[in-house]
């Protein structure tokens, strides 16, 4: 038979785990700056401040609701409503394989404390992502490699920052 088909491929690369803490650690960076938030397609106009921290009453919320409230009060639905209107069918057969719609990301919410409502609030509003500062992925702060992603920080996660990550009088 000619050119079988393959089954093995390498789908997990590995990558330096110094390497890797560099490149969440620039891309953690890259998320503070402006231009780069910009760049990368995110609507920031009405945002007071980038980063945004926000105080950790946020992780008490529990409805869908009182997520969207908060994100209109600070100038982040904007955001959201170009993920909304972003969606569009996928082109090719990606559309056959669980991938039919194509929709961009919106702002990613990082929180400190573990078992938070915070979740099940943010889940149903189409783009934003949720993640605790304790286990951040860089696929989450820079999707498709494009470093720069909105993010919303509880003040307990940004505090956190220091420990992980070091600060010119701390290491991390």
């Amino acid at each position: 038979m000619f050119a079988p088909l393959k089954t093995h491929r390498r789908w997990h690369r590995k990558v330096n785990v110094n390497q890797r803490r560099h490149a969440v650690a620039a891309a953690l960076a890259a998320s503070a700056l402006n231009p780069l938030v910009l760049a990368r397609g995110h609507k920031t106009e009405q945002i007071p401040e980038i980063p945004l921290v926000v105080e950790d009453r946020v992780e008490s919320y529990e409805k869908t609701k009182q997520a969207v409230q908060f994100l209109q009060r600070f100038g982040a639905y904007e955001d959201v409503q170009k993920v909304i209107d972003s969606k569009a069918l996928r082109a090719g057969k990606g559309k056959m394989r669980n991938r039919r719609y194509r929709v961009r990301k919106g702002p990613l919410v990082v929180y400190a404390n573990e078992n938070v409502k915070l979740v099940q609030a943010f889940r149903n509003i189409p783009g934003v992502e949720v993640a605790n500062v304790h286990r951040l992925n860089l696929r989450q702060l820079a999707p498709g490699g494009q470093v720069g992603r909105l993010c919303i920080w509880t003040q307990s996660a940004f505090e956190a920052l220091d420990g992980l990550f070091g600060s010119y009088r701390k290491t991390g």
